[in-house]
């Protein structure tokens, strides 16, 4: 597989690489965006890849390559003689330019080999080729609007996530195509699209029409998040009977048993009182004790935790979520383990992120065949 993604679509091969395919991430000599991106591992860049580049590259091995140049066409082509999969996105622009409106085609692609599109707004329409970030991506979708306090502006989707959706669900259709399932020449993913087909969007407004408004806490009290006096916890709780396990839980106090409260509807046409006097309740409370009583008992209820809260928890490091490692160029490192638990595992850190252009000579003179020499020329004027 050759891996010419942008940040758009580097998850996509990274969870073909953890499956165990053969992936060649294919950069332009300057060497790929990502790597510049922070955190860095001695706080600065300092000729050393970031951390986001050394995991989403892991397992795969790399060339250097400026695909920009009409040069390199060939080269392309046969790098893609040999590979299954060919995963564009929009840093190669120059290349991109040959897809047309209605029939999406790279003319160095050959006709076995299955073309995977990750880009913000997809290979067809009026915005085809805009430029755009996660943030921008994720407000054109229509999902920022439901996201965020009612008396502030909306909030965006953290980071990668947006983009990291659409490359799983590339990954999806290519696992599919390779395993014989279903046959396509041509995996055209849109990362806006993706962001749409979420619940609040087609799902909510394509259906019924309805927008939704934003709001701090999910529905009516209990359902939200508290303030505990050594944390905070998160609750879901909107039936009659979550409601009186809630109750029980604070120790049926006074002010809560109150019967009209029981309803569902009373409890939203009182929400700013009972907000009130819940947050009392649950001030001075154990945010973990009662998160464990409360699932002794039935409530859907969960600890909120900050990130340093998550990576110090023992769930998540008992079940393997990161790996320690050792890269060439950072040292031992800690990365993010498999996304994906299997018996007998399927997903396995192998290799660290490659190098710049460590594995050139081995791709293009032990496995396509090329002089030495070639590779030599090709480095001194720029190529690779």
């Amino acid at each position: 597989m050759l891996d010419l993604s942008s940040r758009v679509g580097a998850y996509c091969g990274k969870l073909l690489a953890d499956l165990g395919a053969d992936v060649i991430k294919v950069e332009r000599p300057t060497g790929d965006r990502l790597r510049r991106v922070p955190p860095f591992r001695r706080g600065a860049h300092d000729d050393e890849p970031g951390l986001l580049f050394a995991w989403y590259n892991n397992n795969k091995r790399g060339i250097t390559l400026d695909w920009m140049r009409t040069d390199a066409v060939p080269l392309l082509a046969e790098l893609a003689s040999s590979a299954n999969v060919v995963v564009v996105s929009p840093d190669a622009r120059e290349r991109l330019a040959t897809f047309a409106e209605k029939s999406p085609h790279l003319a160095w692609v050959p006709a076995g080999t299955t073309l995977c599109s990750i880009t913000p707004f997809g290979l067809t329409g009026p915005w085809r080729h805009w430029r755009a970030t996660p943030f921008t991506t994720f407000a054109s979708s229509g999902q920022m609007h439901a996201v965020g306090p009612d008396e502030g502006p909306p909030w965006a989707m953290p980071g990668q996530q947006l983009y990291d959706q659409a490359s799983t669900r590339a990954a999806t259709m290519v696992v599919a195509i390779l395993a014989g399932n279903v046959a396509a020449q041509t995996v055209d993913v849109s990362a806006q699209e993706v962001g749409a087909w979420q619940y609040h969007v087609i799902q909510r407004f394509g259906s019924s029409g309805r927008i939704l408004t934003r709001a701090t806490n999910f529905g009516p009290p209990p359902g939200g998040v508290w303030k505990c006096r050594d944390g905070s916890i998160d609750i879901a709780a909107h039936s009659t009977h979550h409601w009186d396990v809630f109750v029980e839980l604070l120790g049926s106090p006074e002010d809560l048993v109150e019967p009209l409260y029981r309803e569902r509807e009373m409890r939203a046409q009182l929400f700013d009182v009972l907000t009130l006097i819940i947050a009392d309740h649950l001030a001075d409370q154990s945010a973990s004790e009662l998160v464990r009583r409360g699932q002794a008992m039935g409530l859907p209820c969960a600890l909120r935790y900050q990130p340093e809260e998550f990576l110090q928890d023992e769930q998540p490091r008992a079940r393997g979520a990161f790996v320690d490692v050792h890269h060439p160029d950072l040292g031992d490192i800690r990365l993010p383990g498999p996304i994906v638990q299997t018996v007998p595992p399927l997903l396995a850190y192998r290799r660290p992120a490659p190098s710049l252009g460590g594995s050139n000579r081995e791709v293009f003179v032990d496995e396509l065949g090329h002089d030495p020499s070639e590779l030599e020329e090709w480095s001194a004027c720029g190529l690779v």
